[in-house]
């Protein structure tokens, strides 16, 4: 079968890790069986948070990828540390706000900066690498198709200066929405029209815009205008394969899962404060439950555990692996979600909530009402609390221990519907909606 070509533009690839590396890494493994030759472009890696050198051996060892030099400023950190480039085969997974300190603290200092400094992002040091490479491969490689994935923006300009100089369509993926997102709120009028005129210019140029969710889909909808059937919704997903072949961890107490890290706007006292009086006020015994916190942390969670004298309840393993973190998942009682209440967060759904019902057990999802809470409640994979009320959150918790005491918490979740959510199947509609773009030739 004649393959048609297609190059994806991201800067978060392995070995990166994090929730933001997994959409391209999934589309570079599943394209090819769809009849999609696909190849990469992406820059060298730079210094990053977490880093995990095991996703490097689930990019199919076919896939061609081109990296690129980048003067986005944590690239050129990486630089002046004179670190080696990553290869396959390196199995250790680096969380690197704690093996290096100073990054941990440039890195708290430099987001109050990025957005008065740069636009459209701290990343727009690799446009002029990305854009230039890109033009080149598409010519050479012969390349049918563009597909860029946000975060950052910086690569959905890429995508567009590729299509203005080649004529070949290009196709803008949005893991999160651009301006309508409260974590890049412009910080003056100048900023904020210089970021706007961006968005709608990549909106409008675009052949289709795809989003994670209908919340964010109807967002950019509104912002960029044209026909309304240009925009689609493409899932994240999980992938079930990688959920066959894990040993379960031994656990003797009743296990909450956290996976993830609690970011600038996720207080954990959210979900730790609740927990905490229930153990006080004895409706969670002490001693019988535990909440196990997978994933790189920033000094606050750690402080707030101390605080409320909750040390022995709580275990933090720090920054695993891909494949560890998903051990974590499988071997849980009961999976957990926090998604602080504000502007915006009606559109987060995260990543990780895919794996959770990958992983086929509870979630107990405490957030506002949106995306995430009505996907939980719609497939029946667990319940919701509203983060704003301490009590609501408490409540759910001794619920989930009462359940489990008294002979499991109740599962009976939408089979079909979390199918429907898989990597696999929600490329195949991708890869549909593609090849109405570039039909395959004869």
């Amino acid at each position: 079968m004649t393959k048609r070509k297609i190059l994806l533009v991201s800067y978060y690839f392995p070995p990166l890790g994090g929730v933001g590396t997994f959409r391209a890494m999934k589309l570079c493994r599943h394209f090819p069986d769809l009849g999609w030759d696909t190849q990469v472009l992406t820059p060298h890696p730079s210094q990053y948070y977490c880093v995990d050198h095991s996703l490097l051996d689930q990019i199919p060892a076919a896939t061609k990828v081109h990296r690129t030099e980048s003067l986005d400023p944590f690239r050129i950190y990486r630089k002046l540390k004179g670190e080696p480039r990553v290869e396959r085969g390196t199995p250790e997974a680096q969380d690197s706000t704690r093996s290096d300190p100073f990054f941990g603290r440039i890195t708290r200092f430099g987001k109050a900066l990025n957005t008065w400094l740069f636009v459209p992002d701290n990343k727009i040091g690799w446009y002029p690498f990305g854009a230039r490479a890109g033009i080149r491969i598409v010519k050479e490689e012969k390349i049918d198709l563009v597909y860029t994935i946000n975060v950052p923006q910086t690569c959905h300009l890429i995508g567009r200066a590729i299509g203005r100089a080649t004529g070949i369509p290009w196709v803008a993926d949005f893991r999160d929405a651009w301006t309508a997102n409260p974590d890049l709120e412009p910080p003056t009028p100048i900023h904020k029209s210089i970021t706007s005129a961006q968005e709608r210019s990549v909106l409008r140029e675009a052949a289709a815009v795809i989003a994670v969710n209908d919340t964010i889909r109807d967002i950019l909808r509104k912002a960029g205008g044209g026909d309304p059937n240009k925009y689609v919704t493409i899932h994240n997903g999980y992938e079930p394969g990688d959920f066959e072949s894990h040993v379960p961890i031994d656990l003797d107490r009743f296990t909450m899962v956290f996976v993830g890290t609690f970011h600038r706007r996720t207080d954990p006292a959210l979900l730790f404060g609740p927990y905490a009086e229930a153990l006080s006020a004895g409706e969670i015994p002490r001693g019988k439950t535990e909440i196990v916190v997978v994933g790189a942390q920033t000094a606050r969670a750690m402080e707030t555990v101390r605080r409320l004298k909750i040390e022995s309840e709580v275990r933090f393993t720090g920054f695993l692996s891909h494949p560890e973190s998903l051990r974590w998942m499988s071997s849980a009682d009961l999976l957990l979600q926090l998604i602080a209440s504000g502007p915006g967060s009606d559109q987060i759904v995260s990543g990780k909530l895919y794996e959770y019902m990958g992983a086929g057990r509870p979630v107990l999802t405490i957030g506002p009402p949106g995306e995430a809470r009505s996907l939980v409640e719609r497939l029946r994979v667990g319940w919701s609390a509203d983060v704003t009320s301490p009590r609501s959150v408490r409540k759910a918790l001794v619920q989930a221990w009462s359940e489990h005491d008294g002979g499991g918490i109740p599962f009976d979740p939408d089979r079909n519907g979390v199918a429907f959510l898989s990597f696999p199947r929600q490329t195949e509609l991708l890869a549909e909606r593609l090849s109405g773009i570039v039909p395959l030739s004869d």
